[in-house]
């Protein structure tokens, strides 16, 4: 078949390309170096999502990573393929990109060109994702929490010498604040400011080059744009949305644990605050010495019974936490979906056949 091709308008996009695969390390590795690692104030109950926190950063890093290097290697192979055009070797060209990767182009495969402006390698977006908001609604809460027990606890240490403040307080920490940040962190990440601002990027370059190469490679390049890095790069956009999902979801879960406690501990403080009364009344009473004993365990398995409830409360953000922790393990299949759709051929893969080529 006859080959158009502009040696130039590759050069184009490949520097366009270029452009894009260091838009994977800086702004998008560095911010979430930045912003998805946060762990403090991530103690008591909460101290359990630390690894959940590192193992998404992780994921996630090692992929913006991969994502420059193989993008980098496809800017290259253009490179390459635009001098060795210009060189005149137009089989040497062709060959190039004339490799089989794990799923080429399938036979009469065209791309869905969008040719309005052809030549323009520029970026529509520049990936900046913004710096999650702080928040300080957890330290409200907590606060709101210790007053609650340490009323409670004045009470129950004088008049039955038992203290709830021993019990909870170890577990009543855990800043949901930093939770609901990283969550935020992915999301930008996810979004036009992120990850989608590369796809849309050199879909854009790819439109501009569709009009200057035609040729059996040409078609194939254009699939592994197409059909291999812009799905890619959705799934790329997916797999930080299910961050985004696991840490918003625990930090709500967290934030309804603590209102729930806040409900509970006001319906025990107006017990306790009852039964003191009663006992008061009774230990002032000439009659009442024998059932001081008795008020004063009523008290105390009253106050049991509900910190039974409380530990509740805190098994089930326990295994809320563990389920967040699972989503995020889970994410790992799309990482490897990720890995294996964009990895770049280089020269290990057949050729495919094409037949005879001819310069135009």
């Amino acid at each position: 078949m006859t080959i158009q091709v502009d040696p130039a308008q590759l050069d184009g996009y490949a520097v366009q390309l270029e452009r894009n695969s260091g838009h994977f390390i800086t702004p998008l590795r560095s911010y979430c170096a930045a912003h998805c690692t946060r762990t403090d104030g991530m103690t008591g109950l909460l101290a359990p999502a630390k690894p959940m926190v590192s193992l998404a950063h992780e994921a996630t890093s090692a992929l913006f990573t991969s994502g420059e290097r193989n993008l980098f290697q496809v800017a290259s192979n253009l490179r390459a393929a635009a001098a060795t055009y210009r060189a005149g070797d137009v089989v040497a060209a062709e060959r190039i990109w004339l490799t089989k990767p794990r799923r080429p182009a399938p036979e009469g495969y065209r791309g869905r060109d969008h040719v309005g402006h052809p030549g323009d390698f520029r970026d529509p977006f520049t990936p900046q994702p913004a710096a999650p908001v702080e928040r300080h609604e957890f330290t409200r809460y907590i606060a709101e929490v210790r007053q609650q027990i340490g009323e409670i606890d004045d009470l129950l240490v004088r008049y039955a010498r038992f203290s709830l403040a021993e019990q909870v307080f170890p577990w009543i920490a855990g800043d949901w604040d930093t939770l609901r940040e990283n969550a935020e962190a992915y999301a930008a990440l996810a979004g036009m400011d992120g990850v989608q601002a590369i796809s849309v990027n050199i879909a854009y370059g790819m439109d501009s080059l569709s009009a200057s190469w035609d040729s059996p490679a040409a078609t194939q390049f254009a699939f592994q744009i197409r059909e291999r890095w812009l799905p890619a790069l959705e799934t790329l956009q997916h797999f930080l949305q299910v961050h985004e999902e696991a840490f918003e979801h625990l930090a709500q879960q967290a934030e309804i644990m603590f209102h729930t406690l806040v409900l509970l501990l006001e319906v025990l403080k107006f017990w306790v605050i009852e039964k003191v009364l009663r006992l008061t009344r009774i230990i002032g009473s000439v009659l009442g010495g024998g059932r001081v004993w008795d008020e004063v365990m009523e008290l105390i398995t009253g106050v049991l019974k509900v910190w039974h409830q409380i530990k509740m409360l805190f098994e089930v953000l326990r295994l809320m936490i563990d389920g967040a922790f699972q989503a995020v393990q889970a994410a790992g299949a799309l990482a490897t979906a990720i890995e294996e759709t964009w990895l770049a051929p280089e020269n290990r893969l057949d050729p495919v056949r094409v037949g005879v080529v001819t310069a135009a």
